[in-house]
């Protein structure tokens, strides 16, 4: 029998180091004859430059990553002869790795829990494909900082990086679980209850803890720095059973938030502690493959990357691995439906014709509206063993899956039509923290559009397959209609949301509609050419900026300073960063501050972390009451109050966003709201129709919102909303009422003031005296709602340019009742009970 190893060893030749040359040397399974030409340009750009230590590859989702990943990972293998570790966020994604590097005859071994790590990876014959799990956490068999000899890596390959920063935020990460250990939950919060009584937010405190509220606070860190060896015990636990993080954060305490939530006590590292997982951070090659997301600065938050690097980004102009989308977005469509209702009936339209219906939405809660329709699948198991129900065609669903806008691949026939309902949310205690301190910022912005694209990417996967997506829900709707949030996400999307827009305006009802959506999955050749032409011609290379990665470098290496004992330059990086000129909103500026502030405290200069910490606030409200409160800044006089409207409508691409942003706000105006919800509710409603609002109540001194009207009127309000109709207004809430009017009266001169309780009646009791305050009862809130739904409903749907858009406001609203100096139309005198 012939020996075949015989002879190959016999014409042995050095192993080649260009990735090209490699794949044409690899026998080719069938269907794989040659390389996309997006994945032959990477790969020889990336060869040419392949001694850099970090390289971000950049390919549309499904454009081929695996491949051209595992091609990084043979080259690096023959050229350095180190071990190669390739990471993939999921195990069935580390399996489908798996089984691309053996069709193709590429040596590649898995991480074996439980096992010692393969001979052949150790000795650089074959890559190892693993979890990020496995190689970042506090028990690592490849070795943590100062725990023995750690395993030496040539590269470190990271598919899908942009899901990777949640999974490495998660390895230093403790969280102690209310349901699962109520006593050390409880243990630990109450070490912070006089912290919280000291800020006034004692009431936040106790409905959070004792479940009522499902708020996410964080510890104040002077006090988490005071507590931090009375909590370190409770953070341990007991027995050998440590927590996988323990061992990287036991003695990093001082670097991380405490965060508080009704579900659990968490404490994470401010940033990943990187350093600690010297296979990664001392890896002389680090490969970040990614989808073609517009915004990389994450990657330097997380990973310590060089930001100049960061921004030198592999890509391809090819449109290899863009997916066929038509993008469609129901609420802004011109005629009179219900949008909810009828995408529910074409989800049941499309899985009758055996063909894939998916709904993806931010959490089990939001998956409940759905379940009349589509099957809910919850947890891991159940969405793993339903995705691949949905491949192998064995199920149509409809089927909703919860915040799994990552991490779930659903080509061909498995998923035609996909509805993308409501903005995603944050899954951990930390993102949705994170996500409430910046609201309205363009960190968070940036966050979204990236999930937003990502979601979308789950019903398509590469060139040759193609999908329907609807966008439903006003909040999801009212963001990407904003210009300032459209210009965030790539150009690919941007041009099939641009289709999707001009198909939407020939759609005249529910038929159309559902005829429209028919010509995708059938194949209309009208529609498949139309797509394919204004793709080619709208898609651009994204431009490259190095400062947009200002602000996460400063943020990286000070916080790398911080944990080194170079506390006055961590605190220069940052300030220098918050007080730049350009490029930083408000909500980044206090973040920024306050992590100065947390170092300043650390440090013991108590005095100037005081002073840091009053910045924060000032620069964002949101930030964490200091204990020293800065001096109050009155609002500006408002202007006239159609420039107002038509300011907020100017930054609308789609003028009918505005309209759905109006209706997500006026839904939270209801009894069932939160005080928190109801009360920002009140204060946009106000922004919305021309008025300069805030939600004040610091220490019980300011109103819960002021309203300033351009009448030189202040409307000083206090929200019962949650009151029983029964309950008459008390003397005390109406000595709060008086005490808001006492504090703008030493704020604020020249104002004439009227005193507001939003109340479910006008009665109040007779000790109240309140016959000189006014109710703004519920219904007639509603009427408020429903005339300036009217105004703002004739202004969006005018085909007005901008500069008429403003003399046609002020016009509309001479006539309407929601002119500032009718408003008090809307009022009623209290009257005794």
């Amino acid at each position: 029998m012939v020996d075949f190893n015989r002879l190959k060893s016999q014409a042995h030749k050095p192993a080649p180091v260009d990735p090209l040359e490699i794949f044409r040397r690899l026998p080719k399974p069938q269907g794989i004859n040659d390389l996309y030409t997006s994945q032959a340009e990477v790969l020889d750009a990336w060869h040419k430059r392949r001694e850099v230590r970090d390289t971000v590859v950049k390919l549309h989702t499904g454009g081929g990553k695996t491949l051209v990943g595992l091609l990084m990972a043979q080259s690096t293998m023959n050229e350095l002869k180190e071990p190669v570790l390739y990471l993939a966020p999921t195990v069935q994604l580390v399996k489908q790795t798996l089984e691309k590097a053996r069709s193709l005859g590429m040596a590649a071994v898995p991480y074996v829990r439980g096992k010692p790590l393969a001979d052949d990876f150790v000795n650089a014959k074959a890559v190892m494909v693993a979890s990020y799990k496995a190689l970042f956490n506090g028990f690592s068999k490849f070795g943590v900082r100062g725990g023995g000899a750690p395993v030496r890596a040539g590269a470190v390959i990271l598919d899908d990086a942009h899901v990777a920063f949640s999974e490495v935020r998660e390895a230093f990460t403790l969280e102690v679980k209310a349901k699962e250990d109520r006593e050390r939950y409880d243990e630990l919060c109450q070490l912070f209850r006089l912290a919280f009584k000291n800020m006034d937010r004692l009431g936040t405190f106790d409905d959070t803890v004792s479940g009522q509220s499902n708020v996410v606070v964080e510890v104040p860190y002077w006090a988490w720095h005071e507590q931090i060896d009375a909590a370190r015990p409770l953070l341990r636990g007991k027995g050998d059973d440590a927590p996988y993080a323990w061992p990287l954060l036991r003695d990093n305490l001082h670097l991380c938030h405490a965060i508080i939530s009704s579900d659990a006590f968490t404490v994470t590292s401010v940033l990943p502690l990187i350093s600690a997982i010297p296979t990664f951070a001392d890896a002389p090659r680090r490969i970040y493959m990614s989808a073609t997301i517009a915004d990389d600065s994450e990657i330097v938050r997380t990973f310590d990357a060089d930001p100049k690097l960061v921004n030198e980004a592999l890509t391809s102009r090819s449109l290899a691995g863009i997916s066929e989308r038509m993008i469609l977005i129901p609420s802004l469509m011109k005629f009179d439906f219900n949008a909810t209702k009828l995408t529910k009936q074409l989800l049941t339209k499309v899985s009758e014709q055996k063909l894939g219906a998916v709904v993806l939405v931010p959490s089990n809660f939001a998956a409940k509206a759905w379940q009349d329709v589509a099957e809910f699948a919850e947890g891991s198991e159940q969405v793993e063993e339903k995705v691949e129900a949905l491949q192998a065609r064995t199920t149509n669903g409809p089927l909703v899956f919860a915040n799994r806008y990552d991490g779930i691949d659903l080509p061909g026939d498995s998923c035609r039509l996909l509805v993308m309902e409501g903005l995603p949310a944050g899954t951990s205690d930390y993102e949705q923290l994170r996500a409430a301190t910046l609201y309205g910022g363009a960190t968070i912005s940036r966050m979204l559009a990236q999930r937003i694209e990502q979601g979308i990417g789950r019903g398509a996967r590469g060139a040759g397959d193609h999908c329907v997506v609807l966008l439903a829900g006003s909040d999801l709707a009212g963001w990407i209609a904003k210009d300032a949030n459209f210009k965030l996400l790539t150009s690919a999307t941007r041009a099939q949301l641009d289709m999707g827009s001009t198909v939407s305006k020939e759609v005249k009802d529910a038929a159309d509609l559902a005829s429209t959506i028919a010509m995708s999955i059938g194949r209309n050749p009208d529609w498949v050419e139309y797509h394919a032409e204004t793709l080619a011609e709208n898609v651009r290379q994204e431009p490259a900026d190095p400062r947009r990665f200002d602000v996460a470098s400063a943020e990286r290496k000070a916080f790398n300073s911080w944990a080194d004992g170079y506390f006055d330059k961590s605190i220069g990086r940052l300030d220098q960063a918050a007080n730049a000129k350009e490029g930083i909103d408000d909500q980044t500026r206090g973040w920024l501050l306050q992590l100065a502030g947390r170092v300043a405290h650390h440090w013991g200069q108590k005095d100037r972390s005081d002073e840091l910490q009053r910045a924060a606030f000032s620069a964002n409200r949101n930030m964490l009451r200091p204990q020293v409160m800065p001096p109050y800044r009155p609002l500006p006089v408002p202007g006239a109050q159609g420039a107002g409207i038509a300011l907020q409508l100017r930054g609308y691409r789609i003028r009918r966003g505005f309209l759905q942003h109006f209706e997500e706000v006026v839904s939270r105006l209801n009894p069932n709201a939160s005080a928190n919800q109801f009360e920002q509710a009140l204060a946009d409603l106000g922004r919305m129709i021309g008025l300069t609002t805030e939600r004040h109540d610091d220490g019980g001194e300011g109103p819960d919102v002021l309203w300033l009207l351009p009448t030189k009127f202040a409307w000083i309000i206090e929200a019962k909303s949650r009151k029983l109709d029964k309950n008459p207004l008390t003397k005390e809430e109406h000595g709060q009422l008086l005490v808001a009017e006492q504090w703008f009266q030493g704020n604020y001169e020249g104002y004439v003031t009227q005193r507001i309780v939003v109340h479910p009646t006008n009665k109040a009791t007779a000790a109240a005296s309140a016959h000189d305050s006014y109710a703004l009862a519920l219904d007639r809130l509603v009427a408020l709602v429903a005339d300036a739904r009217a105004l703002l409903t004739a202004l969006c749907e005018s085909q007005l340019t901008d500069i008429e858009l403003e003399a046609h406001c002020q016009q509309l609203i001479e006539r309407s009742p929601i002119r500032a100096d009718r408003l008090t139309s809307y009022l009623t005198h209290f009257v005794d009970a």
